[in-house]
This record gives structure tokens, sequence and C-alpha cells, in this order.
């Protein structure tokens, strides 16, 4: 009999391709338009960082005239923003990482004071939102975050998956203490008495 699964892209319109694409650059302005009254310069990176994504999408066929209408809706956004805010490269790149970093290391707090399912749900959605500002930096290295940033962005990715299975399982997901610090603090204090 015929197979019972079908590829979706042989199958399909390219404007299905293009409406589950959409998810990709869908979070970066949402969060682009949640704090535009707070950090203009970050959005409008965000902004920047969902209009590469579409782009990318148009480029390789996953086009619809909704993409179309809304990439030129976000570039002329991006440009009035820009005019706005009359941001330099280095600048744009400096704020924008240091909002990412603010939210991941305020992310990471919360993940380690976390102790019930309400307060794991915090966490889970500043994880979240802390690896969405961290792919944002990117644009700053041709598409490619640096080691130090990209670790970040894993972890974050990581710890949202962990965080969202447990809430699913109704099993908390903390994150794991460093390597028994108390064992070796303990071990460094004997052996600096024993060194006396």
């Amino acid at each position: 009999g015929p197979p019972l699964f079908i590829p979706l892209k042989q199958n399909c319109p390219r404007w299905v391709g293009a409406m589950a694409t959409q998810a990709k650059w869908h979070s970066y302005l949402q969060r682009a338009g949640e704090i535009a009254a707070h950090q203009p310069v970050v959005a409008y990176f965000c902004r920047l960082y969902a209009i590469e994504l579409m782009m990318k999408a148009r480029q390789s066929g996953n086009t619809s005239p909704e993409l179309e209408k809304q990439l030129l809706g976000e570039l002329g956004e991006a440009e009035a923003a820009k005019k706005t805010l009359n941001i330099a490269s280095a600048q744009g790149q400096s704020t924008t990482e240091s909002f990412a970093l603010h939210v991941f290391d305020g992310a990471d707090a919360a993940d380690h004071a976390a102790r019930d399912r309400e307060s794991q749900a915090a966490v889970f959605r500043k994880f979240y939102a802390a690896a969405l500002f961290l792919d944002v930096c990117a644009q700053f290295y041709d598409g490619e975050l640096p080691p130090d940033l990209a670790e970040k962005a894993r972890y974050a990715r990581f710890r949202v998956v962990q965080i969202r299975e447990g809430l699913k399982q109704g099993v908390p997901s903390y994150p794991e203490a460093p390597a028994d610090a108390s064992a070796a603090s303990a071990a460094s204090a004997a052996s600096a008495a024993s060194a006396a």
C-alpha cells in the first residue's frame, strides 16, 4: 500500500514550509516588542536578527505573501528605529551582549534559588529568553557565537529542556551543584592544616 509517512517538503505547498519556519523568528520579534520601551537598542538587534532569519527563509524558497508583507513591515520598523536610536555597531554589540548576559545570569541565579513548581516555571521562561538574547548576539560574529556565549546559550537551552520535562513529569529539575563544593573546601582546609 501507500507509505504511511509522506515527506512534508515533497507534497506540501511552499507556504506550509514558510509557516513552519515562521516560528523561528516569531520569538525574537516577540522579545523585541516586550523590551522595546526599556531596552530599545537590544529590541532593535532582536528585530534585525529576526529579519535575517526571514531573509534566509526567503532565499531558501520558504516564502509566502504573508512573509513578504511581514518582512517589509519589519524592515520599515528597523529602519525607523535605526534613525531614532542613532547607534554605532560596537555600542549596539556591547549593549546587546551585556543585556543577554544579564538575563542569563538572572536565570542562573533564579535556577539555583528555585525550590517549587512555580519558581521552576519562572526559571524556564528566563532561560528561554536568555537563549534567545544570546542567539541575537551571533549577528555580531558573522552568525556564529564565540565559545563563551555559545556555551551559555547551550546551557540555557539544556536547562529549558530539563525544566520543561521535569514540569511535565511532575519531577523538579534543579541544577547540579558544582562537583561537591563542600567536600572540596573541606579537603583544601585539611591540606592547609597539615601543611601548617
